[in-house]
């Protein structure tokens, strides 16, 4: 007699049971190394630029061009991230690690202006590559009431590579090694890393979805077929999501771009700040945007996504506008912290949602969708935007201030459609095969 069919559930890739405490906290010490190198790689390269522009004799105005194709260099990271719906998020984190590694060391022996922007951009691919695949990570393997905390934890410890970056320039920078020790520094603790991560397992809910695929005699999904997901609106709400989290990180950006790419200027310039000035704001903003970090992942995971997002834009558009309008040293350096504080929480809200509404065949593509391809749009183009307003309004403050709408617009987006996910299950919130007469909040 033959055997009844095999029913298969309604939602495949639900773990069989959930990974233990020690291992949760093991995995994310292997994955907090994602974001110290992001922030220790992104502080050198603009510490260094004059160092850089001295070593190639370059101008100002190439300097900008290098900037501009290094960060496209994170948007591209796209392409590595979405492999992780493919082959695993295990595989593609442990490669993207060997290769950051190796396009460091090639930046560091670049012998020109070409060489370096080309190695400085392909390791941006994979270190933003890192960051996402990190978060995919925590998301599908943390509890629910853990998750926005755990994620928090991840973004804070940016600050461990830019205080690093900015101990070690004066002398590194100083000394025969020049621009290039900075990068070969930045290589040594990568080789610890590949080998900590040996222990690192495959996600249980992508584990469990690669046992699904096999039982049902299926190969493995083509490359672009979780695009096609996220893109197709017959196959459920996430192109929908996915557009209205962009819309709400492009908001955000909106504050993020001009305030970090004009502070310096605006103060040095206008307000006649010094070098040490500068610096010491800095490192006093980047610390307290770590704290707003840390407190935006408790209150996600305390009073909900939405209310804490809300609260996020709404102060940072406020703080935006009050650093720009300021005059006294004071105030312009309480506006600026207060900015940073504001907007690395929201930031985290942000990233703690991407990573919670897609399903887990299209998780990775959908997070890197919206975080690092169309959400970036906001933060790479209002500097440009920024800066030829300056001369129609008077003054480059007033032009960047007109930017604090952004987070406006985006903690209405969020009160208005943004899903509460706070307390509930990545299956209830993106199942794997919808009901024909149930959408998914």
């Amino acid at each position: 007699m033959d055997a009844a069919p095999r029913a298969y559930p309604i939602n495949p890739g639900v773990a069989d049971s959930p990974p233990s405490r020690r291992y949760l906290c093991a995995l994310l010490g292997m994955l907090l190394s994602a974001t110290i190198f992001e922030g220790y790689d992104i502080t050198i390269f603009h510490l260094c630029t004059p160092d850089i522009a001295r070593t190639f004799h370059i101008s100002d105005a190439a300097i900008g061009a290098i900037a501009t194709t290094v960060r496209f260099g994170g948007i591209l990271s796209f392409f590595v991230v979405s492999l992780a719906d493919c082959f695993g998020r295990k595989r593609i984190l442990a490669n993207t690690v060997l290769c950051y590694g190796c396009f460091t060391l090639l930046t560091a022996l670049s012998s020109g202006v070409w060489t370096f922007t080309i190695f400085q951009s392909a390791a941006q691919i994979f270190l933003a590559a890192e960051f996402g695949v990190a978060v995919i990570m925590i998301g599908e393997e943390f509890p629910e009431n853990w998750r926005a905390r755990a994620i928090s934890l991840l973004l804070m410890v940016a600050f461990l590579g830019v205080a690093a970056a900015g101990l070690l320039y004066g002398r590194v920078a100083d000394s025969r090694w020049g621009w290039r020790g900075m990068y070969f520094l930045g290589i040594t603790p990568l080789l610890f890393i590949a080998w900590l991560r040996r222990g690192m397992q495959e996600t249980a809910r992508f584990a469990a979805l690669e046992r699904e695929r096999r039982l049902r005699g299926e190969g493995r999904r083509p490359i672009f077929e979780p695009l096609r997901r996220c893109l197709d609106s017959a196959n459920g709400p996430w192109m929908g999501r996915m557009l209205l989290v962009s819309m709400v990180c492009n908001c955000i950006g909106l504050a993020g771009g001009p305030t970090i790419s004009f502070f310096s200027l605006f103060v040095k310039r206008d307000h006649h700040w010094s070098s040490s000035e500068v610096g010491t704001a800095v490192i006093c903003a980047y610390l307290l945007g770590t704290v707003g970090t840390l407190l935006s992942g408790q209150l996600l995971d305390r009073i909900g996504r939405r209310a804490t997002a809300t609260l996020f834009c709404v102060m940072t558009a406020l703080a935006m506008a009050s650093l720009f309008q300021s005059n006294s040293r004071t105030n312009i350096l309480l506006g600026f912290m207060l900015t940073m504080f504001a907007y690395q929480g929201a930031r985290t809200a942000t990233s703690a949602l991407s990573s919670e509404l897609f399903p887990t065949r299209a998780r990775a593509t959908g997070f890197s969708l919206t975080m690092q391809v169309v959400g970036q749009l906001g933060w790479t183009l209002a500097p440009i935007f920024a800066g030829l307003l300056s001369e129609l309004v008077g003054s480059l403050g007033n032009a960047a201030s007109l930017f604090a709408v952004g987070p406006f617009i985006g903690a209405l987006l969020v009160l208005g459609y943004i899903p509460e996910t706070r307390g509930r299950t990545l299956e209830e919130l993106s199942p794997e095969t919808l009901s024909p007469k149930i959408t998914p909040g």
